[in-house]
């Protein structure tokens, strides 16, 4: 198949449109984004997969947006030998036309339904889908490797260039077989069909007889059970009498000890209750005791806080004394601080003053060097304006030159010459046309001339002689090569300003000089105001300085000393305090920088000295502030521990004598001593009966009459257990006889035997079927990997011509490309960059047309968008790839970035404009 052209009208986005593609070549469609490039292919397909009176949604889709119009498009291929015209509109007007030229010239034609069907039928006869849908790669699927394994065409091509037979005549053998094969397993060679449900129904058998089995084994064991469980009832019934026996005994000794633990329960009530009177009596005592020593406790403790109380008010009054004297100390620490800064400030402004005034001197000497600067610029500007000339004008002119004296030279080798000298007096004239050079109208006496003649010249001796010599034709053409060579020269030469090529080169020499004068000029300017214009830092230097008198009065200190600024610091120090020893009034600082920083150096040391004094003054402060907080919060906390050990002991006072008012401390000794006596009395009564309860055993009686009642009860559900149990037996027994359990397992065992049979059999035929099927599967594998060597040889001389010589393929059973080396590295298509992904695919696809391309099944090659993710050096290899498989195929190509494919030799590119 080969398309030829086709048309689109009011089909998506596209009013009207018609595309023609090379029969044999590479056809570029070159578009931007959305103009319809992709709805081409698009077209292609639905005019052949779809009539025109269709209700599918995709039609809806390509009709306009808003617009009551009907998508038309016609095609015009090659098919079978035939030529055909193919046209269709859906929705709107719907028609279908189909023309068809025979090979012998023969003309049918068709129209609506009949021409959809002829036309569907001799696509399908002649197209193999497999193969279209390899070769046209949609947009975005130019990364998808083919897998062409079931494309009937390529098929037949690799068998025709392998030489190995792969169908043909033992195709219905083969199909044969892998029907049989199908019949008992399915593709992954599990059971299936009439074999699995003869597999189940033989489970399901073999089932019915186990269970029929397991029937009869489990009523000879309800026999077996039922015995033993009659055998257990028996003795369960003697154990249980017998223990009930001693149930009875155990109930009348637990009657006898009853009396005996009543009474010792009564005494040891008594003895608890003296206990807690015993109790009550020691606490009243042992109150009464913390009372006593609380009163002591606390005036002796209120006695001690007293005298804590003085001392802590008498170191807080030190305190605060101490923090008045460090304030005081702090405040002319401040006063010198201040002093100090004030120096800082004023020898600072002396320092800034003297380094402006020689900044100032700098920028004056700087504007100086940048005038200069400015007029050599101004100067050599002016050269260059009035220069005219520059490289291209002289290569112009010499080449001019060079054109003048070879068109006169051209002119010399191919007119005559005529050489005319007077010999006697009578005057011999010249004239004429096309003369080289100056001719003299008339020559004088033993006078000669020498004239190249292009055109005509005319010798006449007045009334005796006329001679006329005339140059051949192609003396013209090279007069007209002179006069052009002439003017062009001149009219540069004007141009230019100058008389001839050594003028304009001397121009050009000066105008060099000049440039090269300018720049460095330029450079020197650019370094000289690289940090601003000098002359607006002169003017505000200058407005800041002022005058030279003014600066010199500036520089000078502006407080020579301070009456009296050290009278605080001496009345604060004592006589033998060298605190303050190197603090002196600063001496009148020189004019120069030097000086002045020497000067300011000194004082922010002076300064820094101060702020240390400062710094350690507001320190002392501070921890004399913090020692009076604390001691004066000490003398608070000693004043209220006082009181409160005051209250403490009021209180304490007043609880003993409250007590005493109940109760006095003798009274309080004399009744824990009768407590005391009555609790011991009745503890011995308690001795004398706990001893009668032990002889008896009373204790131990209810604890074995509980167990032997609970040994009873399990004793009583053993044995209803074992008569459950038999009673169910006994009852399964008597089903199972009605049931006829024997007959049902002789049946299952026929059924299991005849299921079996037929098992056998179908096993038998499906092994021998698979056996077959895997034999004629392993030579067609074998014959595959012959006939898949044309394939990968034809992808390997392409790849080679594009990745070098050390490439090479392996491809799968689908005749896909599994693997690729290069440079003897060996990697799977899936390991390789995007790039080398879709070159790898384009390879491939060129191959399998190359290969088809003479025979009547081959189809175009269809790119849409594609080598979008290769750089320079593959683009330009992969555009001659595509330029020399478009000698043996059809090969359409969309994209929206022509400059991928500038390197496709012989392409035709055709320009979709919106």
């Amino acid at each position: 198949m080969r398309l030829h052209s086709l048309a689109l009208r009011d089909f998506r986005g596209v009013k009207e449109r018609i595309v023609r593609f090379r029969a044999l070549g590479t056809t570029v469609v070159v578009g931007d984004n959305e103009v319809g490039k992709s709805s081409l292919v698009e077209a292609f397909g639905l005019i052949f997969e779809l009539p025109d009176d269709s209700k599918s949604t995709r039609i809806r889709d390509i009709q306009p947006v808003g617009q009551d119009v009907g998508p038309e498009v016609t095609a015009e291929l090659s098919l079978g030998g035939r030529e055909l015209t193919y046209s269709k509109r859906w929705l709107k007007n719907r028609s279908t036309e189909l023309t068809i030229v025979e090979a012998d010239g023969r003309r049918q034609s068709w129209t609506g339904r009949e021409a959809h069907n002829e036309a569907e039928r001799l696509f399908r006869e002649h197209v193999d889908p497999v193969l279209w849908q390899t070769l046209m790669v949609s947009q975005g699927q130019s990364l998808v490797l083919p897998t062409p394994a079931d494309a009937e065409p390529l098929i037949t091509a690799v068998t025709a260039e392998s030489g190995t037979p792969v169908d043909g005549a033992s195709m219905p053998l083969v199909t044969a077989v892998e029907h049989e094969y199908l019949r008992y397993w399915t593709p992954r060679g599990k059971p299936t069909g009439d074999y699995a449900r003869s597999a189940k129904a033989v489970a399901a058998a073999e089932l019915a007889a186990a269970q029929a089995l397991q029937a009869m084994e489990e009523v000879q064991s309800d026999i077996r059970r039922a015995e033993r469980l009659n055998l257990d009832l028996s003795d369960v019934d003697t154990r249980l009498s017998d223990h009930l026996k001693s149930v009875e005994e155990l109930r009348e000794r637990k009657k006898a000890t009853d009396e005996i633990l009543l009474r010792r329960d009564s005494i040891r009530s008594r003895a608890e209750t003296a206990r807690a009177r015993l109790e009550n009596h020691t606490r009243t005592r042992l109150d009464r005791e913390r009372l006593l020593d609380e009163v002591e406790r606390f005036t002796k403790f209120e006695a001690e806080l007293a005298t804590k109380r003085a001392d802590a008010d008498l170191v807080a009054k030190t305190a605060a004394e101490t923090v008045q004297a460090a304030e005081a100390a702090l405040a002319e620490v401040v006063e010198l601080k201040d002093l100090r800064r004030t120096d800082v400030q004023a020898a600072e402004r002396r320092v800034s003053d003297l380094m402006d005034r020689a900044e100032l001197d700098r920028l004056l000497g700087q504007q100086a060097e940048l005038v200069d600067v400015r007029a050599r610029i101004a100067a050599a500007g002016t050269i260059l304006d009035r220069i005219k000339v520059d490289d291209a004008i002289v290569a112009a002119l010499e080449d001019a030159r060079a054109a003048v004296i070879e068109a006169r030279a051209a002119l010399a080798a191919g007119v005559p010459e005529v050489s005319v000298r007077r010999l006697g007096a009578e005057p011999v004239e010249l004239s004429g046309t096309g003369l080289d050079g100056a001719v003299p109208s008339e020559l004088g006496f033993d006078e000669a001339a020498e004239v190249l003649v292009s055109g005509e010249l005319v010798i006449g001796v007045p009334g005796q002689l006329e001679v006329t010599v005339r140059a051949g034709g192609e003396a013209a053409t090279l007069r007209s090569r002179v006069d052009d060579a002439v003017r062009r020269e001149k009219d540069l030469l004007k141009k230019a300003g100058v008389k001839d090529v050594a003028a304009a080169r001397e121009l050009l020499r000066k105008a060099d000089t000049a440039t090269a004068e300018l720049n460095e000029a330029r450079r020197t300017e650019k370094s000289l105001t690289a940090g601003g214009d000098p002359g607006e830092r002169i003017a505000v230097l200058t407005a800041r300085l002022g005058p030279e008198d003014d600066a010199e009065e500036a520089g000078k200190p502006a407080v020579e000393g301070v009456p009296g600024q050290m009278s605080l610091f001496e009345e604060f120090a004592s006589p033998h305090d060298t605190l303050f020893d190197d603090f002196d009034v600063p001496e009148p600082e020189p004019d120069d920088l030097a000086a002045a920083q020497q000067t300011l150096d000194s004082a922010r040391e002076a300064l820094a000295e101060a702020e240390r004094l400062l710094s350690d003054a507001e320190f002392a402060v501070a921890q004399a502030r913090k020692a009076a907080d604390e001691d004066r919060s000490e003398a608070q906390n000693a004043r209220a521990r006082s009181e409160l050990a005051g209250e403490r002991l009021a209180s304490a006072v007043e609880a003993l004598e409250a007590a005493r008012a109940v109760l006095d401390d003798d009274a309080v000794s004399a009744a824990e001593t009768e407590a005391t006596a009555e609790v011991e009395a009745v503890l011995e009564e308690l001795t004398v009966v706990q001893e009668q309860a032990d002889a008896a055993g009373a204790d131990q009686v209810a604890g074995e009459l509980t167990h032997a009642l609970a040994v009873a009860k399990r004793l009583q559900g053993e044995r209803d257990t074992l008569r459950d149990a038999l009673r169910t037996t006994e009852g399964r027994l008597e089903q199972s006889g009605r049931d006829g359990l024997a007959t049902r397992r002789d049946v299952a065992d026929l059924e299991l035997a005849a299921v079996r049979a037929e098992h056998d059999s179908l096993e038998r035929r499906a092994q021998a079927a698979r056996r077959v099927y895997e034999t004629l599967s392993r030579h067609r594998a074998e014959a595959q990997t012959k006939y898949s060597e044309p394939l990968q040889t034809r992808i390997e001389s392409l790849g080679r011509s594009v990745y070098g010589p050390s490439f090479k393929v392996w491809l799968d059973d689908d005749l896909a490309v599994a693997e690729r080396e290069l440079d003897g590295i060996r990697l799977r298509v899936d390991a390789l960059s995007t790039g080398a992904q879709e070159q790898l695919a384009i390879i491939t696809r060129l191959a399998i047309s190359h290969l088809v391309s003479t025979g009547e099944g081959s189809v175009p090659v269809i790119f849409d968008d594609a080598l979008g993710w290769s750089d320079k050096a593959r683009l330009r290899d992969m555009g001659a790839l595509l330029g020399r498989a478009g000698d043996h195929g059809q090969i359409i190509i969309l994209t929206c970035m022509p400059d991928r494919y500038e390197y496709v030799p012989k392409a035709t590119f055709t320009k979709l404009d919106a």
